[in-house]
Order: structure tokens, then C-alpha cells, then sequence
């Protein structure tokens, strides 16, 4: 919900004072994220990822003061099912002050699947394509992006997914795209 909602606020310049997000999980991921240091882990990948979306220090007034807190919490009955609930306080136009409540019922594995298909077919695709380590361009099928040393992960999803296009489309021998709309008024 983050790499999805996070960048959308941000585009509207919309203000958050507030993320407070839990997941309720059954299965093994749930156990695990149960023991307090496999949780701590991942509550600071979970944590960083708005700030490296809306990037606090440039936008000071709408996001430097922002109270974020994530929750997990193993509830065996789930299964394989998944519950994740936000609550997200926003403010926009003089301050006004709003709530976006979401909650997400899922299938992890459901979820999942698809991602991994797609995966398998874009990394032979890279293999025969001669590409070697990390691809940055497949970060929009990851959670935690992985990038070469030195270098910040993106993790907004509108990023990902032009970076992901554009390389398919070099990869094709096509142009890239750039949104400028220009060329569609050349002659």
C-alpha cells in the first residue's frame, strides 16, 4: 500500500501526519515476523520506504513530522490469508485535516504467484540479453529494490514502472519514452 498510496500523496502535494499500518498473518511469514528480532528487520525496510518516497527533507512541511508505525501480528487461523489495515492521516488545501482508512484481504500466495511468473520470464530475457547483476529495472516486482552500492533504491511504483518499460523497450530497439508529448505534434 505504501509504494502505491505513498507516491500518489506526494504527487497531489497532499500532507501525512500520520501511517499507522498492521498486517495479520497465519502463515510461516507470520511465525516468523512473530520473533521480535525477525520483526525489527522488517519494520525498518517497511519504515524507510515512505521516506525515501516522499523525501521529507524536500518537502519539510508536508512530511518531516509525519508519525509512522507498523504493526504484524501472527494470528494462525489466517492461513495463508492476509489482513492489512492503514490508516493514513493526510491534510491538504489550509491544513484541512483527513483520513484514508484501507483494508486489504488477500491471498499472499495469490498475490505472489504472478510476480514470480513474471520474474522467471524477465530474467532469461536479461540472461539472453547479456545483462549482468543487479537489475534495477525489475525493482518494481520487489518489495525492497536492490541497487549497486552507493546508489538509493527507488521505490515509488510510477518510477519503477517507467524504468521497467523503458528497458524493455532499449531492449526491443525502441525509443525510449520521455512524456513529453512533443513528438506528437511534429510533422
Amino acid at each position: 500500500m505504501k509504494t502505491i498510496l505513498g507516491p500518489g500523496l506526494k504527487t497531489r502535494l497532499i500532507g501525512i501526519d500520520g501511517w499507522f499500518s498492521t498486517n495479520i498473518l497465519g502463515n510461516r511469514d507470520g511465525e516468523v515476523l512473530d520473533d521480535a528480532g525477525a520483526f525489527k528487520t522488517k519494520e525498518v525496510s517497511k519504515l524507510s520506504v515512505l521516506d525515501s518516497i516522499l523525501e521529507p527533507d524536500k518537502y519539510p512541511e508536508l512530511y518531516k513530522d509525519m508519525y509512522h508505525k507498523v504493526r504484524i501480528n501472527y494470528y494462525p487461523p489466517k492461513g495463508d490469508d492476509k489482513e492489512s489495515w492503514d490508516n493514513i492521516d493526510i491534510f491538504g488545501w489550509l491544513g484541512y485535516k483527513m483520513q484514508i482508512k484501507v483494508n486489504f484481504l488477500c491471498k499472499d500466495s495469490i498475490l505472489a504467484a504472478p510476480v514470480v511468473l513474471d520474474l522467471a520470464i524477465f530474467m532469461d530475457l536479461a540472461n539472453r540479453a547479456g545483462m549482468k547483476g543487479i537489475q534495477e529495472w525489475l525493482s518494481f516486482y520487489f518489495k525492497s529494490p536492490q541497487t549497486k552500492e552507493g546508489l538509493e533504491p527507488i521505490h515509488d511504483i510510477f518510477l519503477q514502472k517507467v524504468k521497467f518499460e523503458n528497458t524493455l523497450r532499449y531492449l526491443m530497439g525502441e525509443t525510449l519514452i520521455t512524456h513529453l508529448g512533443l513528438d506528437y505534434y511534429e510533422e
